[in-house]
């Protein structure tokens, strides 16, 4: 009876030491809202919101493309950051004009500069567009 107890609570703790970590992956999946975002500086999330205008430096160092969500610049209430100039290979589109007020859902890194909320975007894979 004993070593019955003894295999359940080991069963127990084992598949709580599996499903922990799936559980927290399941709770950074979980989607916010871009004017949640600046909550989360400095953790990876998923940000949906629309993008209100873009603007593209391309004679800027860099080529930076910015998308401002929520609301126009200086107001925006995220800007995503894509330097084009280093990652266009990994765009088959033109972010500046095909993303412009579309509503989509972003998964990076939130950060800040000079006090406004930012993600930086390499890779058109981490966009995907809302229906």
């Amino acid at each position: 009876m004993k070593s019955t107890i003894k295999r359940m609570k080991y069963f127990n703790y084992l598949s709580l030491l599996f499903l922990f970590p799936i559980c927290l992956l399941a709770q950074s999946e979980q989607p916010i809202d871009v004017k949640e975002a600046y909550k989360y500086v400095g953790e990876t999330k998923i940000v949906c919101g629309r993008i209100v205008s873009t603007k593209y430096l391309k004679r800027a160092s860099g080529g930076p493309i910015f998308l401002n969500f929520g609301r126009d610049y200086p107001n925006q209430q995220m800007t995503g950051l894509i330097w084009f100039g280093r990652f266009a290979e990994y765009f088959s589109y033109k972010p500046e004009k095909f993303l412009k007020r579309k509503s989509v859902c972003v998964k990076g890194y939130i950060s800040e500069y000079e006090g406004k909320t930012q993600m930086e975007i390499r890779t058109e894979k981490q966009i995907k567009l809302k229906e």
